[in-house]
């Protein structure tokens, strides 16, 4: 019986820190996005101006 809750919790354990590495690799395409959203509106801004 305690080996298979030790082999339960080892899943449990890998599927937290994958979901871990997931979110924070989604965290970093939202800035890259953010920021190449940034940069279009600085383009539109100096073209307006123009």
């Amino acid at each position: 019986m305690g080996i298979i809750m030790f082999i339960i919790y080892a899943l449990v354990g890998a599927l937290i820190i994958k979901a871990g590495v997931d979110n924070s690799r989604s965290t970093q395409y939202s800035k890259e996005i953010l920021n190449e959203l940034r940069e279009i509106k600085e383009l539109m801004k100096s073209n307006k101006n123009e």
